[in-house]
């Protein structure tokens, strides 16, 4: 059965010409941002409620299938229960370029901070880490109680496409490439940082799946293999997905014997074992400032170095 749903997207045509003035939203070096500019509507394009609307320029004109799907992800979003979520930015304005389809538009976030930049910024201490570390996973719980039938999936699920609001409340961004779970005729995104840059996870087929082309089919656990990976690269100060099997858990043995709990350990260590990964933003406040300060995956290869014989 093929689930219905209306298309209820707004629309803005605009020329090329008005693109070229329109201000850029200003973005830390360190926020990945591949897909395309981000722009900031002028006066005349306002949210219902006077708002100013962000404008994810796409420049994807070439590649129709690809507006095509975010289209129809952004279609659903705007007719299911998850836009009732304030925790979810989604994108209710499709923007079109010299008449081609070209972007979304969505409220912009005013003043808003970039989580991905708070974590790996080494002048914000890790208590205050952890506080964003478990709103992630608050936010990850929150959308899983949503719709049982239609499971949302981040899909590319980083750190960086989260963002605090001026009141410090997590919001989700860039959902025009996330996934819905059983919903027909809408395939998989093929952009997941977490996923595609870490080969070892082509060992454990049916715990990550894929598309007959390779493309990872998100599911829940390839969510919170993402969440699990920032926690733990939060942790090292290090990307820990870029490291072979072995020596990943190595480093999970070098965390046991700081003191992280054995229950954590364990969480890290299922990534790569065919058992469902869970969710350890429960556990995050058992991390004590002496763990972090020796927990870099630095202190762990010179601890590696000195034991050689």
């Amino acid at each position: 059965m093929v689930y219905k749903y209306e298309n209820n997207l707004n629309y803005i045509y605009l020329r090329m010409s008005e693109i070229r003035k329109l201000k850029h939203l200003k973005i830390s070096d360190d926020v990945f941002n591949t897909e395309g500019l981000m722009l900031i509507l002028n006066k005349k394009n306002k949210t219902k409620d006077g708002r100013r609307m962000l404008f994810k320029y796409l420049d994807l004109q070439e590649i129709p299938s690809v507006m095509e799907r975010k289209e129809s992800i952004l279609t659903y979003l705007n007719s299911s229960p998850y836009k009732d979520l304030e925790e979810l930015v989604i994108p209710d304005t499709e923007i079109f370029v010299d008449g081609e389809a070209a972007g979304f538009a969505m409220p912009l976030i005013e003043n808003h901070k970039n989580v991905g930049h708070l974590l790996h910024s080494r002048d914000v201490s890790f208590q205050e880490k952890k506080k964003y570390l478990k709103q992630l996973g608050d936010l990850i719980d929150t959308v899983n109680r949503v719709d049982a039938k239609h499971e949302f999936l981040f899909g590319d699920l980083n750190e960086f496409n989260f963002i605090l609001d001026e009141e410090e409340k997590m919001r989700a961004i860039d959902l025009d490439s996330c996934h819905i779970a059983n919903l027909d005729g809408i395939e998989p995104p093929d952009m997941a940082y977490y996923l595609l840059k870490n080969k070892n996870l082509w060992a454990l087929p049916n715990k990550y799946k894929r598309t007959m082309l390779g493309v990872l089919i998100p599911n829940q656990d390839s969510d919170l293999y993402s969440y699990l990976m920032i926690l733990i690269n939060s942790l090292a100060h290090h990307d820990m997905f870029k490291e072979d099997i072995d020596t990943y858990f190595e480093y999970l043995e070098y965390l046991k014997g700081l003191g992280v709990p054995n229950e954590l350990i364990e969480m890290l260590w299922n990534i790569y074992t065919p058992k469902k990964n869970e969710n350890p933003r429960l556990l995050i406040d058992e991390l004590d400032d002496h763990l972090i300060y020796n927990s870099s995956f630095n202190h762990f290869q010179k601890k590696k170095e000195r034991m050689k014989p």
